[in-house]
């Protein structure tokens, strides 16, 4: 059977939630269709599970955390943070089976985001590597988040689509832009594409990492930093920061900023949502192109380059494996 593209991603970290958003309760999400739990142990660290117990099934996220370790709900059994069952309630004097061991998940902590790396079998996992700009302190980050039913290509394509603005962004971003683009200033290199648009510069990195800086230095700056999640093929979550040098001791600020781009994000979702067909097409030739298209261009050529190499992927049909 010829497999489906659309249900490919590449294996890399991606946002699952904020760190704030994880206490002290369980919380359950969804990554290249699969399903975990996350959790936070007596060391405050953040783990991942698959989500549902492997007795009978139930949701993880119901439980709780007692001695570090993640209980279920239903029966009490309770798992470590690599997945083993380390007791079983109703047959404490027993050795615990193979089977009652579960799926655990790669899990990593940056610029206040968890992040989970879905391919829970990969023995070399690579480290994280977020565009620097997110952590630098001279920022006050102001978060928001965003959840579209769009596949991943699509929603990459719509931050590096510059002729939109004027368009889709007339009342926000876009107010001052031009609806002309003879030639457009860019430039790319296998996982990095950046573009100078005015007085910004779009900064992409494969798969999943974009940010606008300003062009120039100033005493005063604001940047964007976006990072998308696949959830499955029909869907995609973005998290996302605005940072500020200017005004970081005035809190209301933080629910400006943070409702700002959510309104941008917004004036993008409708138009994304409706793109046929879903995902990118398998080859340029299947739709049209101009010259403002060539971020885009490039970016299709390194997702058909991943498509057809031999890299880390991530397949939704694969499921999940313990042993």
């Amino acid at each position: 059977m010829e497999e489906n593209i659309n249900r490919v991603f590449p294996s890399a970290w991606y946002a699952v939630a904020f760190s704030s958003e994880l206490k002290k309760d369980p919380i359950r999400k969804k990554v290249t269709g699969r399903e975990i739990v996350l959790y936070r142990d007596d060391k405050g660290e953040a783990n991942a599970l698959y989500a549902f117990c492997p007795h009978r099934g139930a949701d993880l996220s119901l439980g709780c955390v007692k001695d570090g370790k993640l209980m279920c709900a239903y029966h009490g059994w309770k798992f470590e943070s690599d997945g083993r069952c380390t007791e079983i309630p109703s047959q404490p004097a027993k050795v615990i089976p193979k089977f009652a061991h579960t799926a655990a998940f790669p899990v990593t902590e940056e610029a206040g985001l968890i992040w989970v790396y879905p391919d829970h079998l990969e023995k070399d996992v690579p480290k994280l590597q977020v565009i620097p700009d997110v952590k630098d302190k001279r920022y006050r980050l102001s978060p928001y988040q965003a959840h579209w039913n769009a596949h991943l290509t699509r929603t990459v394509e719509s931050v590096l689509d510059v002729a939109h603005l004027s368009f889709v962004h007339k009342k926000t971003i876009g107010k001052k832009t031009s609806t002309v683009f003879h030639d457009l200033p860019y430039t790319h290199e296998r996982d990095n594409i950046t573009i100078q648009n005015g007085g910004g510069l779009l900064e992409y990195r494969f798969p999943q990492q974009w940010l606008l800086r300003p062009a120039k230095e100033a005493k005063s700056s604001f940047i964007n930093y976006v990072t998308f999640t696949p959830v499955d093929e029909e869907e995609t979550m973005i998290f996302g920061y605005a940072g500020r040098t200017f005004a970081k001791n005035i809190p209301f600020m933080d629910r400006v900023f943070s409702k700002y781009s959510l309104k941008v994000l917004d004036e993008d979702k409708s138009i994304v949502e409706s793109q046929h067909p879903r995902p990118i097409p398998e080859a340029l030739k299947m739709e049209a192109h101009v010259y403002a298209d060539g971020p885009q261009i490039a970016f299709r050529k390194r997702w058909f380059e991943f498509l057809s190499e031999d890299e880390r992927k991530i397949r939704l049909d694969e499921g999940i494996r313990v042993y």
